[in-house]
């Protein structure tokens, strides 16, 4: 897996993660992360593809709990709310019904902000 090495980056204020499932991009963001050293950062996104929420299964599950546990950290030691940006799927469920699932730290206390898009 190819990792990304934030930590030179000390000027660095915004973050936004495509995630995509068919790639292993769920651990590649939490490995990211843990590289940050910025003390200038200032927001964490991340970008879901339209079609994540149908195909995420246990398999994944556990790469979720690691990202959610990150993104709490984050939280607590930066005051960062991390923003997460959907696709809505007409009739179907969408990420807001399932990050209680995969963020359960984050939705329980109110932690993230799940945006909608288009």
């Amino acid at each position: 897996m190819l990792s990304l090495d934030l930590s030179k980056a000390s000027k660095l204020k915004y973050l936004v993660f495509l995630l995509r499932l068919a790639e292993p991009t769920v651990q590649w963001i939490t490995t990211a992360l843990q590289t940050v050293e910025s003390k200038s950062l200032q927001r964490i996104s991340i970008r879901t593809h339209d079609d994540v929420p149908e195909k995420i299964g246990e398999e994944f599950h556990q790469e979720w709990q690691d990202l959610d546990r990150q993104l709490v950290q984050f939280w607590t030691t930066h005051s960062i709310r991390p923003r997460i940006a959907y696709v809505p799927r007409k009739g179907e469920e969408d990420m807001r019904d399932h990050a209680p699932r995969l963020l359960p730290e984050l939705t329980k206390r109110g932690l993230v902000d799940l945006v909608r898009e288009r």
